[in-house]
């Protein structure tokens, strides 16, 4: 097989080439054309071709069913064609041709033995492709059979290029239409009113915007007449001064307006405009233009105006003083009378006076670095000192201000003045009253120590009590045997083994209330809860309980560690001692940050509790819930007094025979305490 020579120009052939490729697969006009190739050559098949840098592309076939329309350019028989740009290239038999005899179309299934082709010129004299007829037996091609052929593929060629100019139109169409939905789209979104004004049938044409803006009907319409009747009457002769002004120029020009809305308010319209002239004329022919509505920012221009207005009357009537400084030489340049009504002076006299006349000489340190605070940051203060009344009285006062510079670039003082005479008197009267509640805490913080101690007494005794008549009973039981059977003394047993119990549970409830936040220590809840779960690890396996722990290792609480401890190991045990016996149960520990507050989850799939019933006794002493030997009714009143110690909460959601969920939420920080006087 002899590869095909490649044309000198062939770079630029082959692009060229691929601009034509996209257009026309399956075309039916191409596909008539490629028949007649066939009917001409007297052959079963024929292609229409492009020939590109490594492929070739089958744009038309007649007489062959294609999987695939692109082969590799080396074997196709075209690539030889596209050099022969004067005749028709004709292969009788490929089989005897040694530029063909062992490529993979003539050795292969379905042979391709006969091949004529004629390359496809375009106007610049490129071969782009081919129209070729082929056949499995060896043929010969007339001088007649020649001629139609090329003039086939000059036909072709035609159909080609009008395919190319029909989708260059399309797309030239299409990009028209996307830059006028562009420029509609822009208009209307910014509310950017167009016109167009024929100044020889004087008819004027404004887009949708414009319509939108000023509230009539487009449908309706509008004559030139009737739209200078909507001008403003105070604007009407500017405007037309505008226009005539500008008549013939052929820059831009802009004019500010008013016109009457549909609503009977007028707008404000910004006017951008101007001729077009006729290149044949020196008259203009057209007037083009934009409105933009600027209603809001005359508005915004107006209330501007109000709100310096507004300053000025509050700056004179301001319940602090204010004052404008020099900044070098301290002297006053603008002053309130807010200012002024402490001082016994005069405007006059006050404005005659600098800033160290009214200032205590003790106060410069202060001053020094207020200045220094001015130079750095652009303001001082708030702080507080004296002024200097005219009687040589002095009156307190707290400052503020800041650093500003006038249009010659010389620096002043705004400063904002008040007298906090009267403050000051409600802050001795409120310093006294503080005293008289510190004094009254500390005699409670007193009465508490002495209450703590009384109950750690109680406590002691009635254990100490407890435990003797519990040894009275134990000797007596020695004693006399007898009495064990006695029904009497079976009640006393375990009315004293009730009594011991119920002290036990009131001196831990003691300890808890008792507690004091001064205790509280960050916490890190992690290794307590992993302690605790190691710890009922026996319990749990015996129950077939599983415990999940997904609780990061830098989580913590703010509290007592030993309260922790127990209210963890409180609520794994309950989960393990309800759990139920018809499902594989778990233990799920988790953990969340809210704010300030650690939350820790337990969640099981045990028993449940009937929150309808029981909702409200579920934190109560002696109050228990399920049949269970070990039940005593305190754990949870315990752990709920424990977690109130802590600034805690406790919340449940729990459904009978399907779990309990139970949310403890502790802060992790120090909280701060509520004001004790305003």
């Amino acid at each position: 097989m002899v590869n095909p020579p490649i044309p000198y120009n062939d770079s630029e052939r082959s692009e060229e080439a691929i601009k034509y490729s996209s257009y026309s697969i399956e075309n039916e006009d191409l596909n008539f054309l490629s028949s007649m190739a066939a009917e001409i050559c007297n052959t079963d098949s024929a292609l229409i071709t492009l020939i590109g840098r490594e492929k070739q592309y089958i744009q038309s076939s007649f007489g062959i069913e294609l999987e695939v329309r692109e082969f590799p350019r080396e074997f196709a028989f075209c690539s030889h064609t596209i050099n022969n740009t004067k005749k028709a290239t004709v292969v009788p038999d490929a089989r005897k041709d040694e530029r063909f005899h062992d490529n993979p179309f003539v050795t292969g299934e379905n042979p391709v033995i006969f091949y004529s082709g004629y390359p496809l010129i375009n106007k610049e004299g490129l071969a782009l492709g081919t129209i070729c007829a082929i056949d499995g037996e060896p043929k010969e091609l007339s001088e007649e059979q020649e001629k139609k052929l090329a003039l086939l593929a000059k036909q072709i060629m035609n159909l080609l290029e009008l395919k190319r100019q029909s989708e260059i139109l399309t797309k030239t169409n299409k990009e028209l239409s996307i830059l006028n939905k562009r420029f509609q789209y822009i208009t209307n979104s910014t509310n950017i009113g167009t016109f167009e004004f024929d100044i020889n049938d004087r008819s004027i044409v404004f887009n949708d915007a414009w319509w939108k803006i000023t509230g009539y009907s487009h449908e309706a319409g509008i004559r030139l007449e009737d739209w200078q009747k909507l001008i403003h009457p105070q604007d009407a002769l500017d405007l037309k001064e505008k226009f005539s002004k500008n008549y013939n120029a052929k820059d831009q020009f802009s004019h500010q307006y008013r016109i009457q809305h549909k609503n009977g308010k007028y707008i404000w319209l910004n006017l951008k405009a101007q001729f077009n002239f006729n290149s044949e004329s020196d008259d203009p022919t057209h007037i083009y233009g934009i409105f933009l509505d600027i209603t809001e920012q005359k508005n915004k221009e107006s209330e501007i105006l109000y709100r310096q207005k507004l300053l000025q009357l509050l700056y004179e009537l301001s319940p602090i003083g204010i004052s404008l400084n020099d900044f070098a030489t301290g002297g006053f340049l603008e002053v309130n009378e807010k200012l002024i009504e402490p001082t016994g002076y005069t405007r006059e006299e006050f404005l005659k006076l600098n800033y160290w006349d009214v200032t205590p000489k003790e106060y410069e340190p202060q001053e020094a670095q207020q200045i220094e605070s001015m130079n750095s940051t652009g303001a001082y203060g708030p702080y507080e000192k004296e002024y200097i009344k005219k009687n040589g009285e002095r009156y307190p006062v707290l400052l503020r201000g800041i650093l500003v510079e006038d249009t010659d670039g010389n620096k002043k003082i705004w400063s904002f003045i008040e007298d906090i005479s009267e403050r000051k008197k409600d802050e001795a009267v409120k310093a006294e009253r503080l005293e008289r509640i510190q004094s009254l805490l500390r005699i409670k913080n007193d009465q508490n120590e002495r209450l703590k101690n009384f109950a750690h007494i109680v406590s002691h005794n009635l254990r100490s009590h407890s435990g003797a008549i519990g040894m009275l009973i134990q000797l007596i039981q020695q004693e006399n045997s007898v009495l064990n059977e006695q029904e009497a003394f079976k009640h006393l047993i375990q009315s004293s083994s009730n009594l011991e119990t119920t002290i036990q549970d009131l001196n831990e409830i003691v300890e808890v209330n008792l507690s004091d936040a001064k205790d509280f220590q960050r916490i890190d809840i992690f290794p307590l809860i992993k302690k605790n779960v190691e710890s009922v690890f026996p319990l749990a396996k015996e129950n077939k309980v599983e415990i999940l722990i997904d609780v990061a290792p830098e989580t913590y609480m703010l509290g007592v560690r030993s309260y922790l401890e127990s209210i963890f190991l409180n609520f794994i045990t309950n989960g393990i001692k309800y759990s139920s016996p018809d499902r594989e149960s778990f233990i799920k520990i988790t953990a969340e940050i809210e704010e300030n507050y650690t939350c820790v989850i337990f969640e099981d799939n045990g028993l449940g509790i009937d929150m309808q019933t029981y909702g409200d006794k579920l934190f109560k002493m002696y109050k228990t819930f399920h049949k269970h030997k070990d039940a005593r009714g305190i754990g949870l009143f315990i752990t709920k007094n424990q977690i109130e110690t802590m600034n805690g909460t406790i919340e449940v959601t729990s459904e009978v025979n399907k779990g309990t969920t139970f949310k403890i939420k502790i802060p992790n920080k120090e909280l701060k305490a509520p004001a004790l006087v305003s």
